[in-house]
This record gives C-alpha cells, structure tokens and sequence, in this order.
C-alpha cells in the first residue's frame, strides 16, 4: 500500500527547544529528509522561541535542492508569549507579525497563516480585526491560506462558524490533543467544521505534547495527576511487554499513539514535531504502519500478544476520552 507522505506535516516547534535542544545541523537534515519524502507542510510561529529563523535558515541553505514551490510553510500570529497579556490581534500586529515571519522564513509570501491559540482572546478580536487583515492580505497574495489553531474545540468551531455566516470561511483549521489515545473528540467535530466551509482540517500531537513519549512527562504539561498516572501505568506495561518479547528497540507507548493517532483518515493532514532526521523516518514509518491497521476504525494488531497489550491501554485510558484541560490556564 503506497502512503501519501503530504498528509504528513513536519511540526517545527521542536526546533525551538521545548523538548530538548536541537543543533542547526540536525535541522537542516530533518528539513531535508521530509521534503526529500514529500512531506511538503511545515508547521512553525513566533512563538515557538526561535523556530522561525532556524526553519528559514535551514530552508535557505537548502534552496538548491528544493525551490520555495516545492513546500507549504505554515506560521501563525496573534501569540507572542505564555500569558494572555502576551497576545496582540489587532490590524497593525497582524502586519507587521506576518511581514516578520517573511523576513524569518526568507520568502516573500506565506502559505498558511493561522490565528494562534484563538481560545486565550475574545472571540471577537479574531473574528473582527485579525482574520479580516488576513483575507485582505489573501486578497492581495501575501498570504495564501488563512485559519484558526487552538484546543478547545467548541471555540474552534463557534469562530469556523461565525466565518461561515459571514461568507468567508476559513481554509484552514488546526486542532492539537484532541485525536489520541487518551482523548477522542475531534471526531465529534469534523463533520461540523466541514459544513462550516473548512477546507483543511490539521490534527496536530499525536504524541499529546509529549504526554504519550517514552521520556519522562514534560513538567509543564497541563494533564491533571490522574491521567499522567494512567500514562505512566500503560509506559510500565508496554516496557514490561517489549522487554519479555524481544522488542525494546521497536515498541514503545509513543509508537502504539502514533498507530492509533494516524489512523484517523478524516482529516487532512496529521502534524508531528521531529528534529532529527531519524525522527522524520520513524513518523514515516509510524504513518506507513498505521494505514495497514487502522486501529482507528476498529482494525486489530496481527500480534493477539499485541492486540491484548493494545486493549489494556484502551480500558486505562478510556476514563479520560473526553477530558481537557483548561485553556487558557489558570496563570496565563
């Protein structure tokens, strides 16, 4: 069965070092694996540290093997820090952030532009005065796609709607944490932001910012003391199973999350942060593997060993499906 890498996305946050440093050298070879694999999206913002300018450095040293027609950068504006005093919608920010993310990126215009974290402001600020300036910049090609990103799903879908109504929809919507193995709702919502005019709907973190990793739990996570023990408990599980079965180098809860997660086909691209190139080959792999057992839609390890393993993890995790946690947090 032959996969199509586009429905990839490479997530560059990663190059900004919130889950570990990342060399420039490391950078350029994981830009270059997943554009060499037709992975053609790559996910960045200001936000996100650095990672603008240590994309668009990696991406100019690579001019030569791949012109700038041959990927998607998408960036986002609106969020500059933790704290919502750190947002900034208005017309004149929304200029000059993409004018600034051009300058970062090294190109002249920019494929997606997405509202950042569209949950931690009013409603009315994104749907008012942001996302009117960014169709006015679509209009005049500076920006070719325009969307929302956030956690919240309810609020995703309210604005997708307003958009709606108002007869310019969004092309583009991103969800992160919400298709995983804890959590299941964007399912839910697909449909509805489909009939709202969404044009391409984004899963991003299928690994739950880390929460389903083989590492340690980032200690910024927002995922309340139960769940983190439900993941620690199916990490005990799988490590025990890997280990009695010859596999502690191929079989880990990070690689069943990413089985499940990139099953979900009805959305259009599945986003995945990496920085390295081995990690852009394992994502690959992981996408490859998981559109043979589409466990998703009820599909089966071949392995019943594996299959048993994989229930178990369903039944501790299955208290959580519907559980968020509160965005923005309490401190923002």
């Amino acid at each position: 069965m032959l996969c199509d890498n586009s429905k990839i996305g490479l997530g560059c946050g990663v190059f900004g070092g919130a889950y570990g440093p990342a060399s420039q050298s490391d950078i350029v070879d994981t830009v270059r694996a997943a554009l060499g694999s037709d992975i053609t999206l790559l996910d960045t913002s200001p936000y996100y540290n650095d990672s603008e300018v240590r994309l668009g450095s990696a991406l100019l040293e690579l001019r030569s093997e791949f012109p700038r027609s041959s990927y998607r950068i998408c960036t986002k504006l609106g969020r500059y820090g933790y704290r919502q005093a750190d947002f900034d919608y208005s017309a004149a920010r929304v200029v000059d952030s993409v004018n600034e993310s051009m300058h970062r990126l090294h190109t002249d215009y920019l494929d997606i532009v997405l509202c950042h974290d569209v949950e931690f402001v009013d409603c009315q600020q994104v749907v008012d005065v942001a996302l009117p300036k960014l169709f006015e910049l679509k209009r005049r090609g500076i920006v070719r796609q325009v969307g929302i990103s956030g956690y919240p799903l309810d609020v995703l879908l309210r604005i997708a709607q307003v958009q709606f109504e108002r007869n310019q929809p969004l092309d583009v919507c991103l969800s992160y944490c919400n298709f995983n193995l804890h959590c299941q709702l964007l399912p839910d919502y697909v449909p509805q932001l489909r009939d709202a005019g969404v044009k391409t709907i984004v899963a991003a973190s299928p690994l739950s910012m880390g929460l389903l990793s083989r590492d340690a739990t980032p200690p910024w996570h927002p995922a309340k003391p139960e769940l983190q023990a439900a993941v620690a408990q199916c990490n005990e599980l799988v490590h025990s199973f890997a280990g009695l079965n010859g596999r502690a180098d191929d079989l880990s809860l990070a690689t069943m999350a990413e089985d499940f997660a990139f099953s979900y086909d009805q959305v259009d691209v599945h986003l995945v942060g990496a920085k390295t190139s081995s990690e852009v080959c394992c994502a690959l792999e992981a996408y490859a593997r998981a559109q043979k057992l589409r466990l998703a839609s009820g599909g089966q390890y071949p392995d019943a060993g594996l299959q048993q393993l994989y229930e178990q993890i369903r039944r501790l995790l299955g208290p959580f499906a519907g559980y968020t946690w509160p965005s923005p947090p309490a401190d923002a």
